[in-house]
């Protein structure tokens, strides 16, 4: 019995049989991916934490309580952050010294900014300019300015919200710092 290859029931049979390969070879370099995808990402967290505090190399080592906080070095505290930005998440790192007062570095990403406008808070200048800036005025924590990117409100509101959103639900663990850093 002779198929034709033109007719309807042959098509659809044809595309059904391809799409089931394709999709199993799709799942299968998916799966196979996977564990290299996510050393990628553990890489790529852990080069972040280390350029908020200033380094190139070092070791992390992730203290486990309420809240996240990566110790590197045995020094330095970098504790993360996680907020909104105009067209998706932003997240960043603060490395904070022992006075639990001061910022060492600030590193900063996005998932979706806009080029040359929001996604200008992963550059050196703009993440720079927290470096030594006091997170705390007479034992309290104090609003930490920053110069806004020019043309990118929402974002640098993103920044700005996700920066007093992290500080305030660390300020306990700051004020520990503190009292343990004298």
């Amino acid at each position: 019995m002779k198929r034709d290859i033109n007719s309807n029931g042959y098509i659809f049979l044809y595309s059904t049989v391809l799409v089931v390969i394709v999709a199993a070879l799709l799942t299968a370099a998916a799966l196979w991916l996977q564990p290299y995808q996510q050393r990628n990402k553990e890489n790529e967290k852990r080069a972040m934490i280390l350029a908020a505090a200033g380094l190139a190399d070092g070791t992390i080592t992730f203290r486990d309580g309420d809240l996240p906080v990566y110790l590197v070095n045995d020094s330095i505290t970098v504790i993360p952050m996680q907020g909104k930005g105009l067209w998706g998440p932003i997240w960043g790192y603060f490395a904070i010294a022992p006075d639990g007062s001061t910022i060492i570095g600030a590193n900063f990403d996005h998932k979706s900014e806009t080029p040359g406008l929001g996604g200008e808070i992963t550059t050196e200048k703009f993440q720079s300019q927290f470096s030594g800036k006091q997170i705390r005025e007479n034992n309290r924590l104090k609003p930490i300015e920053f110069d806004a990117i020019t043309g990118a409100t929402k974002t640098s509101d993103g920044v700005k919200e996700m920066i007093d959103n992290t500080l305030e639900a660390y300020a306990a663990f700051l004020n520990k710092m503190k009292t343990t850093s004298r």
